[in-house]
């Protein structure tokens, strides 16, 4: 199991795929995204940020490289209000996040407020019955909202995380959803943490070469 510990999504992001590179094992895609590649994954991922609201949320990548980032400010802000915030699906789309999390957030920020943040009820699922039949099933299953010690913490649970380019912009958008959610509460209480798990998070073979030129490691 990997354990990943840092001040923000970056520095998450970046040992993340060092420690994927390292300590991942091998293997080519039967059933999934990118079927027929190799995939190099992690069987068990825990991230904690303990300041994942530092801004800017987007990760950079060194100008030499001559590839753009993966994600961007607009983009996570986009990600944030299209995916996450509301319930609207696409006629090509199987689904949203948006579409689980919107009917159950004010419910949850509810929940919060009623009991000042004293609960272990907070929590959001992702996915139906139906979802496992869906050719591409959702990747983040579980939103989990604690207030410890005077602080909104997130935890996240991933069945299959890209760690490239899922990885940031996912967290990204996760925690302008926090900060919703803390703009929406009548007590006291501070932004906090995010930690996120994962049993399949992984980098995917067509990324092999930037990983490797960011001097992480050789996949």
């Amino acid at each position: 199991m990997a354990l990943i510990k840092e001040r923000n999504i970056e520095q998450a992001w970046r040992m993340t795929m060092w420690a994927c590179a390292r300590h991942g094992y091998s293997y080519k895609i039967e059933k999934g995204s990118y079927e027929g590649q190799l995939r190099k994954q992690l069987d068990h991922l825990a991230v904690v940020i303990e300041e994942p609201y530092l801004r800017p949320l987007a990760v950079t990548l060194p100008e030499n490289l001559g590839i753009p980032a993966p994600t961007s400010e607009d983009k996570i802000q986009s990600y944030f209000y299209q995916y996450l915030l509301t319930g609207n699906k696409g006629e090509e789309e199987d689904y949203t996040y948006g579409q689980y999390i919107a009917p159950q957030l004010l419910a949850l920020i509810d929940l919060l407020n009623t009991s000042g943040g004293a609960t272990n009820q907070a929590c959001i699922s992702i996915g139906d019955k139906d979802s496992i039949t869906l050719v591409d099933p959702p990747c983040l299953r579980v939103i989990d909202f604690k207030v410890v010690e005077g602080k909104l913490a997130m935890s996240l649970f991933f069945r299959s995380w890209d760690l490239f380019v899922g990885f940031p912009e996912n967290l990204g958008g996760l925690q302008l959803l926090k900060e919703y959610v803390l703009m929406n509460l009548n007590f006291p209480v501070e932004d906090g943490p995010m930690t996120a798990y994962s049993s399949g998070a992984h980098i995917y073979e067509q990324y092999f070469p930037i990983v490797n030129s960011l001097n992480v490691h050789k996949c």
